[in-house]
C-alpha cells in the first residue's frame, strides 16, 4: 500500500491530498496536513475522489459507426483525426485546451494548432464560458492576467466585500480562510446564499445591478477624498459622481440605509479586500461588472481574491490556448526563436462563435462537455451533429452522444506535470498510478509526428515544463526541477499599473415581462461540480445531495399556482421549454425560479438564449425571463 501526494481533480484551488493506494487502486483519499492551501482542511468532494476514479470511464478509443460506438486502436484513432485533419483546412477545425488537465498538456494542444495546422483556433471552455471576464478586467486595470494578490494576505483584511460567489458552499477551502480571523464581511447576492448567514451585512439586491451599486459605494468614499489613487482618477470620479443613494436604492431595490451601511463599513476599513466569482462574470456585462469591482478596490488600495472554476483554470489561459492574437503578441519572438515558425497573425475562432455561430467541420474537445455546459443547448445539439466531433476525456457524458470519435484520457491524478492554482502558484501533480488513456501532450505529439513536424518528440513533461519556462514570460524564472520535486512556485504576477476602468449601469441583462414574468437564475451545490461527471459517480456526495433534480420555487407564487411540493412543472423561456419536479423553497422570493446546472436530467441552460459579453465573448448562465405552468 502506497501514500502519494499529488493534487485534487476539482476546483481552481489546487489543493494538495494524500492518496492511499494499493495494487494501483486508489483506496481512500486522506487530507494533506503540510498543504499551505488548504491547510490540511480540503472539503468533501475532494475526500471522496476515490469514489469516482473506476466508475463511468473511458478505456478504449471508440468510433461511432450508424449511431453505435465500437472499439479501436489508438494507431487507427489516430489515424481518423490526422485524415480529417488533412481534409479540412485549418480555419475549419476548432481545437480546445481544458482546465482539467495539466499545463503541459495544454502548452502540447496550443503549440500543435499553431505550429503545424498554423492557426489561432484554440480555445478553452473554462476561461470562455467562466472567467474570461476576470482575466481581461485584470489585463486592463492591472497589465496582469491573474488575480494580482495571495490568498496569505486575506489575514490581513478587516472588511472583505464578497460579490458574485458563495464560497461556503463552493469553495470551502477558501471560505475557511475567510473565516479563520474575525473580520468583518459584506455579501451582495441577488437572492440567498450559505457565505450570507456569516456577513455582518448581507445586501440583497436585484440581479444585474452590481454596477451601479459599486459605483454608488465608491461615490460615497471619494467624495470625502481631494485626490484619489490610480490612473484615469478624474474620469472615474466624473462618473461614479451620477451614483447617488436615493437613485441607486430604486435601482437596485434596496433601501438607502443599507448602501450607507456599506460605504461606512468599507470606508473605515484600514485593510480591505472584495472576493468575486462567476455570479459576477457570467452575464453580458461581465467585464464591466468586474472592473466596477476592482475599480472599488483601487480606490481602496484592497486586496483581490478571484474565486476561480477548474483546478488549472488559471494554467490554461497562461499557456495562450485562446484565439486571442493581442495575447499571443506578447510571445511572438519567443515563438519564432523557439518553434522556429511565424505565428499566426489573424485572430482564432472561441468556442462561442464556433459552437453557436459558425460550425467548424471539425472539433476536437478537450474535457470539455458541450451538449451540457453551453447556452443555447437545443442550437448547440444541432450543430454538434454538423461538425465531426472528437472527444477526449476521462468519463462519458452527454458530449459523448454526439462524437463521431471518443479518445480516452487520463484523470489529472492519473498524469504527471503541474497546475497553476487561481492565485498563479505552480504545483506539482504526481501521477498516483497506471492510466487509462493517453495525456494530450503525447496525442498530439503522435498527430505531429504524422505531419511530420518537428519540436515534439519530447521525453517527458519536465522536458515540456522546460520549454514552458522559455517560451511563456511569466514562466519565466521558475525552476523546473524544484517544482518536479514538489516545491511550490509562483508565476509573476505583480501589479504592473493601477488603472481605473469606468463603467455606465445600463440596465438589466434580463427584464421580466407578461408573457415572462419570472427570473429563472442557477446556482450550484456544494456536494456536485460542473456537469458532475466525476461527482455524480460520488455515493457519499449522493447522499447529501438531493439527487433528483428539481426547481426551487418560492411559496408564495407556488402557492398563487397551486404547485405542491414535488409536482412536476413547465418552464419556458423565449427559447426552449423544460420540465421537472418543484421543491417549495422559502429562500426564494416571489418572482424568481432557482435551478442547480449539474445534472443532465435537468439541462437548464437549454432556457438560456445565446447573448453574450461583447468584449470577451462569455455568455450569460446567470439570470433568464421565464413564465412556469404546472403539469
Amino acid at each position: 500500500m502506497k501514500e502519494i501526494v499529488s493534487t485534487c481533480i476539482y476546483c481552481g484551488m489546487g489543493c494538495r491530498l494524500k492518496y492511499i493506494v494499493d495494487k494501483d487502486k486508489l483506496i481512500k483519499v486522506l487530507p494533506c496536513p503540510e498543504d499551505s492551501v488548504s491547510n490540511g482542511k480540503p472539503c468533501i468532494k475532494g475526500l471522496s475522489i476515490h469514489e469516482v476514479v473506476d466508475e463511468g470511464r473511458i478505456r478504449k478509443p471508440m468510433i461511432n459507426k450508424n449511431g453505435k460506438l465500437k472499439e479501436i486502436s489508438w494507431e487507427r484513432a489516430i489515424d481518423e483525426i490526422y485524415k480529417m485533419m488533412k481534409s479540412f483546412s485549418p480555419d475549419e477545425t476548432l481545437i480546445t485546451a481544458s482546465g482539467k488537465v495539466t499545463n503541459e498538456d495544454n502548452y502540447v494542444i496550443q503549440k500543435f494548432v499553431r505550429s503545424v495546422l498554423g492557426t489561432n483556433n484554440v480555445d478553452s471552455c473554462c476561461t470562455r464560458l467562466c472567467h474570461a471576464p476576470t482575466v481581461a478586467a485584470s489585463e486592463d486595470c492591472f497589465g496582469i492576467s491573474c488575480c494580482p494578490d495571495y490568498t496569505s494576505e486575506m489575514k490581513d483584511v478587516d472588511v472583505l466585500l464578497v460579490v458574485g460567489t458563495n464560497p461556503a458552499s463552493n469553495y470551502p477551502v477558501l471560505f475557511n480562510k475567510m473565516m479563520e480571523k474575525k473580520r468583518k464581511i459584506i455579501t451582495v447576492v441577488p437572492l440567498f446564499s450559505e457565505t450570507a448567514e456569516y456577513a455582518d451585512i448581507v445586501v440583497k439586491l436585484f440581479p444585474g445591478t452590481e454596477i451601479a451599486f459599486l459605483n454608488c459605494i465608491a461615490n460615497i468614499i471619494a467624495a470625502d477624498l481631494k485626490e484619489i489613487p490610480g490612473q484615469g482618477a478624474e474620469e472615474y470620479r466624473r462618473v461614479i459622481e451620477k451614483y447617488d443613494v436615493k437613485s441607486v436604492a430604486k435601482i437596485c431595490k434596496i433601501s438607502e440605509k443599507t448602501i450607507n451601511e456599506v460605504a461606512s463599513m468599507i470606508k473605515s476599513s484600514k485593510s480591505f479586500g472584495v472576493m468575486h466569482g462567476m455570479g459576477l462574470t457570467q452575464h453580458t456585462t461581465g467585464v464591466a461588472n468586474v472592473h466596477s469591482l476592482f475599480n472599488l478596490a483601487i480606490l481602496k488600495r484592497g486586496k483581490i481574491f478571484s474565486a476561480r472554476g477548474e483546478i488549472n483554470v488559471q494554467g490554461v489561459g497562461d499557456m495562450f490556448a485562446s484565439p486571442n492574437t493581442l495575447m499571443l503578441s506578447k510571445i511572438s519572438e519567443r515563438i519564432k526563436r523557439f518553434w522556429k515558425i511565424d505565428v499566426p497573425e489573424e485572430r482564432g475562432m472561441n468556442i462561442i462563435e464556433a459552437l453557436c455561430l459558425d460550425v467548424p467541420k471539425l472539433c476536437v474537445v478537450s474535457g470539455f462537455n458541450p451538449a451540457h455546459s453551453m447556452p443555447d443547448l437545443n442550437n448547440i445539439h444541432k450543430n454538434l451533429r454538423k461538425t465531426f466531433l472528437v472527444q477526449a476525456d476521462s468519463y462519458f457524458n452527454l458530449t459523448s452522444r454526439f462524437a463521431k470519435l471518443i479518445l480516452p484520457t487520463p484523470l489529472l491524478i492519473e498524469r504527471d506535470g503541474t497546475i497553476t492554482n487561481y492565485e498563479r502558484l505552480v504545483r506539482r501533480v504526481t501521477r498516483i498510478r497506471e492510466p487509462i488513456g493517453l495525456p494530450e501532450w503525447k496525442i498530439y505529439s503522435m498527430l505531429a509526428e504524422r505531419f511530420g513536424a518537428r519540436g515534439f518528440n519530447y521525453k517527458n513533461e519536465l522536458d515540456i515544463f522546460k520549454e514552458i519556462i522559455k517560451v511563456i514570460p511569466d514562466y519565466e524564472g521558475l525552476n523546473a526541477e524544484k517544482i518536479y520535486s514538489g516545491i511550490d512556485e509562483y508565476a509573476k504576477k505583480e501589479r504592473k499599473i493601477e488603472r481605473y476602468m469606468p463603467e455606465e449601469f445600463k440596465g438589466t441583462e434580463e427584464m421580466r415581462s407578461e408573457q415572462y414574468p419570472l427570473i429563472l437564475f442557477t446556482f450550484r451545490s456544494r456536494f456536485q461540480f460542473l456537469s458532475s461527471e466525476a461527482t455524480s459517480k460520488a455515493k457519499s456526495l449522493r447522499q447529501m445531495y438531493e439527487n433528483k433534480p428539481h426547481f426551487h420555487v418560492s411559496i408564495e407564487d407556488a402557492k398563487r399556482m397551486k404547485i405542491k411540493e414535488w409536482d412536476y412543472i413547465k418552464v419556458t423561456s423565449k427559447v426552449s421549454s423544460i420540465t421537472g419536479p418543484a421543491r417549495l423553497d422559502k429562500r426564494i422570493p416571489s418572482g424568481f425560479v432557482g435551478a442547480h446546472f449539474h445534472s443532465e436530467k435537468l439541462l437548464v441552460n437549454k432556457l438560456f438564449p445565446l447573448c453574450f459579453d461583447t468584449r470577451c465573448f462569455t455568455p450569460n448562465l446567470k439570470l433568464v425571463a421565464v413564465r412556469v405552468e404546472k403539469i
